[in-house]
């Protein structure tokens, strides 16, 4: 099926594109006609004024940075691969500064090799997604939605930001979802049996009754010591640890375009004529929540069959039967027939304009004769109208006083914004650009490269401010722009070099991490003699005593129990289950230092008679999910190790 639902007019990637191939058999059906030797003429006459030598740059090899079993990797696909991943670290609070950029790109490449060792995969399966299930798809996106229907205008905006373009966005999603097939078809060939289940599920219902010591380091602090010639020792190896950060104390004036605007004092006539003009920026159109029933044309079935299945269709909605029903019977559009044929609310100019016409010319429920498309006959049905809504000032003037506000003192902004460059440049200090814009200059105080200032964590400033323009000749910055309302201009006032810290500066730190060492070591060591101990014969409370510590009882400890530490209770389902009469003992160490020395007396898998039959189908429908997923994995892994891959240096 080729795209209804959200086809955006007829600019679609895959429609232009459809057309492309038209005109180009249309140009091989007319090779010998005088099209045909115009383009030819006009061929001739670029090899005359540049030389054949001007073939090869069509005819130059891509350049490519890898190949996968004869098919290449393009330096194109890499490089916007690249920029998109930088983009969404980005957008994610990473600065450019702190992306590895060799790593960033091998994670890239060996991402690109495995979606092309993949994508051959889906070849060979001869498996398929189809243009209507792929616009479907983009149709029921969110976040391609504005007030809750399709935009056109989103999904570009969107894309683009991404870096896609609607063509490469399509290829990309096809992809995806052909790989999810083939995903799907490994993971649902995993099974897990009956007793396997249960067996798994007992398990994962097991009790533990448990018996644990906690040899806190904080309490063995005082029974160990550290010498000076430790600590001199310390510092000796390790002097790179305790050098400070170079930091600067920045002067700053800065220029918010919100600010102005704050300023502004209101014209009142002004702002009702800056209404009248933007009233389509508040104004809602018409939309109409429509359903269709698609009898789609193609290859295989002449427009003319279409128009004589669509005209039964319709003459059996005349009859009375139900249009959501013979939706869900008859229409090729999978995107919308399991919803009745609901395309729900969609502003006008998504849609065909003749579908687009026929849908804005009924009435509420009122179902249209068939209508004819590039792509088939849709048949109609108007499910509810939201009328044209146009507000008054009153209703929105919070909104476009705040548009007016900024729209009036965007010229000033630019303005102020410019000769502020100017001064920055001229001036040997703040103060005076400060004085002729009515700015007030500001200070930091020290902060280094990694501060969480505002400041800092704007790359270009904490380049300019460390660059040796402004820190070593002292000049003023050029104008920094933090966000395109938001300007800045800075100077150091003070700098603190990066040094190595004395050995008397540092001496109780050292100590403080060598007394923890130490601690840490010596909570280990009782650790081991009390296990010892208690192999040995000796009463598991008698040697608790000894170093005056108390066993904690956790009875019937479950896998899922809140009432205890989730890292004790992961230790303790470490343990082998015991001997009759017999006890597991082990240690660990937390992540903080402390030493646990462990107790399992007792466990209980919970009886399959007790089993509740809906858990042990879903945890065999969950288990089966991972084993598939493991599967699909060394399926992969499988054609990566058989790929002849080549990477281009």
């Amino acid at each position: 099926m080729r795209l209804f639902c959200g086809r955006f007019k007829t600019d679609s990637p895959s429609l232009v594109k459809g057309k492309g191939i038209m005109l180009i058999q249309r140009l091989r059906d007319g090779s010998d006609g005088i099209l045909a030797k115009v383009i030819i003429g006009l061929i001739i006459i670029v090899f005359g004024l540049f030389g054949f030598g001007s073939i090869t740059t069509f005819l130059a090899p891509v350049p490519k940075v890898a190949t996968v079993n004869g098919q290449d990797v393009t330096q194109q696909a890499m490089e916007f691969a690249v920029e998109r991943n930088r983009r969404l670290l980005q957008a994610r609070g990473g600065t450019l500064d702190q992306i590895n950029e060799d790593e960033l790109r091998d994670s890239v490449l060996r991402g690109l090799i495995s979606r092309e060792i993949l994508s051959q995969a889906t070849d060979e399966f001869d498996l398929y997604y189809s243009d209507a299930q792929l616009d479907g798809e983009i149709i029921a996106s969110d976040v391609f939605k504005v007030g809750g229907a399709f935009n056109a205008d989103q999904f570009q905006n969107v894309i683009r930001s991404a870096g896609y373009t609607p063509l490469v966005y399509r290829d990309e999603m096809r992809t995806d979802s052909l790989f999810g097939q083939m995903l799907a078809g490994i993971r649902q060939s995993a099974f897990v049996t009956e007793a396997e289940s249960k067996r798994y599920s007992s398990l994962l219902s097991q009790t533990r009754d448990l018996a644990y010591l906690q040899i806190r380091v904080d309490g063995l602090i005082d029974e160990v010591s550290v010498s000076d010639e430790e600590i001199e020792d310390y510092y000796a190896d390790r002097s790179l640890d305790f050098v400070t950060e170079e930091t600067v104390n920045l002067q700053y004036v800065e220029l918010k375009h919100e600010q102005l605007a704050a300023e502004l004092e209101v014209d009142e006539e002004a702002l009702e004529e800056y209404y009248h003009e933007n009233q389509g920026d508040y104004s809602t159109d018409e939309s109409r929540r429509v359903a269709h029933i698609l009898i789609e044309a193609s290859d295989d079935v002449s427009m003319e069959a279409t128009q004589v299945k669509a005209n039964e269709v319709y003459g059996r909605i005349k009859q009375g039967e139900d249009f959501a029903a013979l939706a869900a019977d008859e229409s090729d559009d999978v995107g919308s027939r399991d919803n009745g044929g609901d395309l729900g609310f969609n502003p006008q100019g998504t849609f065909f304009p003749e579908f687009e016409a026929a849908a804005y010319d009924l009435a509420l429920n009122e179902v249209s004769e068939p209508v004819e498309t590039e792509i088939g006959y849709h048949i109609i049905k108007v499910l509810e109208i939201d009328e044209a809504v146009q507000p008054m000032l009153s209703d929105v003037r919070i909104e476009v006083e705040q548009r007016y506000r900024m729209a009036a003192t965007g010229d000033d902004f630019v303005t102020r914004s410019a000769r502020l460059a100017e001064l920055l440049f001229e001036a040997i200090d703040l103060e005076s650009p400060a004085a002729e814009l009515g700015l007030e200059v500001l200070s930091t105080g020290n902060l280094s490269r990694e501060s969480e200032n505002f400041l800092m964590a704007n790359n270009s400033v904490a380049t300019a401010a460390f660059s040796a323009d402004v820190l070593i000749d002292g000049n003023n910055s050029d104008l920094l722009e933090l966000t395109d309302s938001h300007h800045v201009g800075i100077r150091v006032e003070g700098y603190s070099p990066s040094v190595t810290r004395s050995l008397a500066e540092v001496t109780e730190d050292i100590r403080y991490i060598l007394n923890r060492v130490k601690a840490q070591a010596l909570a280990g060591v009782r650790a081991d003699s009390i296990v010892e101990a208690i192999k040995g014969g000796s009463l598991s409370q008698y040697v608790a005593n000894e170093y005056g510590l108390e066993w904690i009882v956790a009875p019937s400890l479950s896998r899922f129990s809140r009432d205890i530490d989730p890292l004790v209770m992961r230790e303790a389902f470490k343990l082998p289950r015991p001997a009759d009469d017999k006890e597991s003992l082990g240690i660990a160490i937390l992540p903080n230092g402390d030493s646990l020395v462990l107790r399992v007396s007792e466990v209980t898998n919970r009886p399959s008679t007790e089993l509740v039959e809906a858990e042990v189908a879903s945890f065999r429908e969950s288990l089966a999910s991972q084993l598939g997923s493991m599967d699909f994995q060394e399926f992969e892994d499988a054609l990566t190790a058989e790929a002849l891959i080549e990477r281009v240096n």
